[in-house]
């Protein structure tokens, strides 16, 4: 199929699909889905092509390139790049298509009869509507891939809620993991106020992206009084080391994209990668990890 001079854009969903990306992954992401339509889905993988129409260095795409792979917005598929909502948006209109282009080559049957009115509007396509769901499982299936427990903290996380969560919208815990990545604390900050909060509302919210205003409240506020500053007495020890070596190591590389994408460190995994002290497999790295990366709970 040819590129396409415009498409079908889903605000909401893409504003709560990207919650916990800064705004430098975000905007990139928003342009290569521009590409990526405008290719007919399937967009060259060239990074001097991409780089130069986003306006940045190679370097800088093939940083971003490797984060919104890791989160499974953009798809690798040989030497070109996709989306799987594109892949489905297209293969729709691809059917709209064929399907006008045989109305058109049979008789016409219908003339005389009466146009219908103007304001008269067509059911969505299935395959549209089946499209977010699709999209929101790809993500929670990515989660449990790297092997990070997302199950146990969509469990947790939905209990807390008590049924004020919509079953769609609780799948989608980035917001809530890039929280946690930032330093608030699962039990004393997030799960307490979601259950405050739940117990306030009158019908379920459509993402956690919800709490986060409350959660953030209530983190600031704990750490004005004093009461829990970032700590390692404090925390919860992530015993990750203590794992098998395969579990280990998906874990290992789940943090590492999440540093890589933020350029924040939880000193919980030891020191920073390549200095003295990193506890992370040479394998596992890449030569510029750690470059003006910050340690969490120490100041810029």
């Amino acid at each position: 199929m040819n590129g396409l001079p415009y498409y079908k854009a889903y605000p909401r969903d893409f504003i709560e699909g990207t919650i916990g990306m800064d705004f430098e992954t975000k905007a990139a992401y928003r342009l290569v889905l521009d590409l990526i339509y405008m290719q007919g889905g399937n967009l060259p993988d060239d990074a001097r092509y991409i780089s130069g129409l986003l306006g940045c260095t190679v370097r800088k795409w093939n940083s971003l390139r490797g984060s919104l792979v890791a989160m499974g917005k953009i798809i690798v598929n040989g030497e070109f790049l996709t989306n799987e909502r594109a892949i489905i948006e297209l293969e729709t209109l691809r059917k709209l298509q064929d399907k006008q282009a045989e109305n058109r080559s049979r008789p016409n049957k219908n003339k005389g009869l009466k146009s219908p009115r103007f304001n008269q509007s067509e059911p969505e396509p299935k395959e549209a509507k089946a499209s977010n769901a699709q999209v929101r499982e790809a993500v929670a299936d990515l989660s449990q891939k790297q092997n990070l427990d997302v199950k146990d903290l969509t469990k947790r996380l939905t209990e807390a809620a008590d049924g004020k969560i919509q079953p769609h919208g609780a799948l989608v815990v980035a917001a809530i993991l890039e929280l946690i990545n930032n330093g608030v604390d699962l039990e004393t900050d997030i799960l307490p106020t979601i259950r405050a909060v739940a117990t306030r509302m009158s019908k379920p919210a459509n993402s956690w992206a919800y709490f986060i205003g409350a959660i953030r409240d209530a983190y600031n506020n704990r750490i004005k009084a004093g009461a829990g500053l970032v700590k390692p007495a404090t925390v919860t020890k992530i015993d990750v080391f203590a794992l098998p070596q395969a579990e280990q190591e998906r874990k290992l590389e789940f943090f590492l994209e999440q540093a890589r994408l933020h350029r924040r460190w939880n000193p919980r995994l030891g020191a920073l990668p390549w200095q003295d002290g990193c506890r992370i497999p040479e394998h596992l790295l890449k030569p510029d990890d750690g470059k003006g990366w910050q340690v969490i709970g120490v100041a810029a």
